[in-house]
């Protein structure tokens, strides 16, 4: 019986010690409490840059420390941000922050993974604690190949005609909550077109204006409606804006285009206006009033509207939504659609520019060398011992010295081949920048090379990386770790092995960058006058790049300046076009450098130029070792290799004179989607595969061949037999000309078909849904320069 007891006892010690100790567990998840809102209104989009508000609630004692947000922008990245927090007692605070993107391939996107973990003190040393509510993110996606409009009103009623979009506009519309609003541009990424009406701009933080600003300028679609206090509504955004309004009328918009014309309520709308700015653009105009101006700024354009866009009697207009769907179709809006359909684009970047950068050259010794060293050791060595020995009669020695010998043979091989290894990490950068309006633009690569294990941190100027890892991490706990300061981002690799790699790669930015300066005159193929190097890095060689070829013009060390005097062997100049590298990779140490720069030249062609607005132009780029947005490796001294290429569009007086004929190969070409989905678009855009409904394929004439300077005498169309109808428009009063022989010539003033722009547009009618297969019409110019 006393027994009995005991074993009672002993039991009842138990339970009581055990619930003592997980009593602190338990009390961490009452007290605090976690709920997210992801994305916009929670969507997000396949690898791009959304917004998460995480709000934290506490009912216990005071609370400092980091919670991290996990992502996974594509199959096989991951990575966490960390968010430090101070949430006294009986508070509520509310957090934002801005992620790289998600993908649903990733083997993370399950509602059963943990994404969120919350630490007590910092993420690197502290205790994880418990919490209550979600574990995880809930976002939904929406199709990555539809575009998506973001409404900002105070009164987003006021805007119902907008908040639905005809459905082949392929244009999903979201209500944007200012409270999610990010403070950086990757939480805008997700956005395509962004309306502001009726909402006072200079309201928001400096910091989310900023971000709005920084995403026009990296392709962002930014249009503002018309208001009365303009001047104080839109704050600093009023000097970006391509009109000032500051006069008031009403004007007859009878005449907007739309599947639903207008009636006799639009014939007195309230507008404001006033002069344009000299680098804008009036898109239409009713009388003298200009109605719709645009503005380039950076790679990105601002619209403006002289009405309110939801003010009345426009905003219950009933053709309203296919009216806007019609202007947003207008605009440049670069798409992620390749041979394959849509891809993401961080998966683009890693296959075709980022892998390259993981590879690191190393001292090693060929089959050969390894063996003359055997040969060597067989046939000289060991007898040499062996004689030695002999002759110092010492040879019951030999079963230590032959063996240490050869081990201290293996040991000096395997320090020549590991040296670069052992003494310190390793970094490589690569780098492809546009560079446009004194800022540059493009991707980024660094990759390190550990020589021990443990953990290893990047510092990047704040806000000019928007990198993703490339990894594959089993537990969610040890991906890489993304935090922001005021000065500096840092990204954390932890747990790193011994010789192990890390890639980052993505997006990067640098502001007042620098430019080349150019006077340069292209005329009898002979290219003369002089570059000025304006940025603050030194390029080992300049090239300047027209069609397929690329001209080898020299070095050029910053604030100098170099003389160009080039026979092209072209009667004119165009557009570089897309060299034909592939998925090479490197097979010798060799080879690394000469396959790096490849693959920029690669990517200044596929991820910059051919989404850029500046089409058909020369471009003009060079190499630097600078790494441009440079990575530096916290608290250890790395050995570390960079090479940047850095292109900018060429500007050249050109002076031709004679006949000239343009193929269709040597039109560069886009397809845009007006009402419909594009499926797929092979390299050279003279074939896809698209859904029924309407489109506009582009033809750019190169540059130097502009309507000052040029007469155009014939412009011939041949049509491929197929399931859609082609329409030539007519630049001057934007009527159509419907095609239906075989092959069309117009010689009649053909120039009325080429914009000032030189763009030439076919408006594309696809019908049948059993074939999505459209081959594009041939167009060939003809015509005669220096008119």
């Amino acid at each position: 019986m006393a027994g009995c007891y005991r074993k009672c006892a002993f039991f009842l010690i138990f339970i009581f010690v055990f619930s003592l100790i997980g009593m602190p567990v338990q009390a961490a998840e009452n007290e605090i409490k976690i709920t997210t809102k992801t994305g916009f209104d929670g969507k997000v989009k396949t690898g791009r840059g959304f917004p998460v508000q995480v709000t934290i609630e506490n009912n216990g004692k005071d609370f400092k420390g980091d919670l991290l947000v996990n992502f996974y922008p594509t199959y096989n990245s991951t990575g966490s941000k960390v968010l430090h927090i101070d949430v006294p007692k009986g508070s509520t605070k509310t957090f934002n922050v801005s992620l790289q993107g998600l993908s649903e391939e990733n083997q993370y996107n399950n509602q059963n993974v943990q994404s969120l973990f919350l630490y007590e003190g910092s993420w690197k040393n502290g205790k994880e604690v418990g919490f209550r509510g979600s574990k995880n993110l809930s976002p939904r996606y929406t199709d990555p190949e539809r575009k998506t409009l973001g409404l900002l009103s105070e009164n987003p009623d006021r805007l119902k005609e907008l908040k639905s979009l005809p459905s082949d506009a392929m244009i999903d519309t979201i209500v944007m909550d200012e409270s999610i609003l990010p403070e950086d541009r990757l939480g805008l990424d997700l956005i395509d077109y962004l309306v502001i009406d009726e909402y006072p701009f200079s309201s928001l933080k400096p910091a989310q204006q900023e971000a709005i600003l920084e995403w026009v300028k990296n392709g962002g679609i930014l249009i503002a409606g018309g208001a009365p206090d303009a001047v104080q509504a839109y704050g600093s955004l009023i000097h970006d804006l391509p009109m000032e309004p500051v006069n008031e009328a009403e004007a007859n918009l009878t005449g907007l285009k739309s599947a639903i014309k207008p009636g006799k309520e639009l014939e007195k709308v309230p507008v404001f206006y006033g002069k344009t700015k000299a680098d804008s653009e009036i898109v239409y105009k009713s009388g003298d009033i200009p109605i719709v101006a645009k503005r380039i700024s950076g790679s990105g354009e601002i619209w403006q509207t002289a009405f309110s866009a939801g003010a009345q009697p426009i905003a219950s207009w009933k053709g309203y939504g296919d009216w806007l769907a019609f202007l947003l179709s207008q605009s440049h809006v670069s798409t992620n659609v390749t041979s394959q359909g849509f891809i993401n684009p961080y998966e683009q970047y890693y296959m075709d520019f980022a892998e390259v950068n993981s590879y690191f050259p190393s001292s090693h010794f060929s089959l050969g060398q390894i063996f003359l060293m055997l040969l060597a050791y067989v046939v000289l060595i060991a007898p040499a011992l062996y004689f030695a020995l002999k002759k110092w009669d010492r040879r019951e020695q030999a079963w230590w010295i032959i063996p240490s010998f050869a081990l201290l043979c293996s040991a000096a091989i395997f320090g020549i081949g590991a040296k670069d290894r052992i003494a310190s990490p390793q970094v490589s950068q690569i780098g492809v920048f546009k560079a446009e309006g004194g800022q540059l633009q493009g991707i980024k690569a660094v990759s390190l090379l550990s020589n021990t294990s443990g953990d290893y941190g990047f510092a990047f100027p704040r806000g000019e990386f928007s990198g993703i890892p490339e990894s594959s991490y089993n537990s969610p706990k040890h991906f890489s770790v993304f935090e922001s300061g005021r000065k500096e981002d840092i990204v954390t690799f932890p747990n790193v092995e011994y010789w192990a790699t890390r890639t980052l790669y993505g997006p990067a930015t640098k502001k007042e960058a620098g430019e080349f300066v150019m006077d340069l005159k292209f005329a009898g193929s002979k290219l003369t006058g002089t570059i000025e190097n304006r940025f603050p890095y030194d390029f080992e060689n300049v090239y300047v790049w027209s069609g397929s070829k690329q001209i080898k013009l020299g070095k050029l060390d910053k604030g100098g300046s170099l003389k160009v005097h080039e026979t092209l062997g072209q009667n004119y100049l165009s557009g570089p076009l897309t060299p034909g590298y592939g998925h090479q990779m490197p097979s010798t140490a060799q080879d690394i450098p000469k396959m790096k720069k490849s693959k920029l030249e690669y990517g200044a062609v596929e991820f910059l130029y051919n989404k850029s607005r500046l089409r058909n132009i020369p471009i003009v780029y060079g190499f630097t070792k600078d790494p441009v947005v440079n990575a530096d490796l916290t608290g250890q001294s790395e050995k570390s290799t960079s090479v940047s290429l850095i292109y900018q569009a060429a500007e050249i007086e050109m002076e031709m004179s004679g006949p000239f004929s343009l193929k269709e190969e040597e039109l560069s070409a886009d397809l845009v989607a007006i009402k419909g989905e594009v499926f797929e678009v092979p390299r050279g855009g003279r074939e896809a595969s698209i859904d029924v409904g309407q489109y506009e394929y582009i033809l750019h004439v190169p540059s130097q061949l502009n309507k000052d300077s040029t007469r155009f005498e014939e412009i011939s169309v041949t049509l491929i037999p197929g399931n859609a109808v082609f329409s030539l428009i007519n630049a001057e009063t934007g009527e159509s000309i419907k095609l239906t022989d075989k092959t069309t010539k117009f010689t009649d003033k053909p120039g009325r078909f080429i914009t000032k722009d030189g763009l030439i547009k076919i408006k594309l009618e696809k019908t049948g849904q059993n074939d999505p297969f459209v081959r594009m019409p041939s167009v060939t110019i003809k015509g005669v320069a220096g008119k």
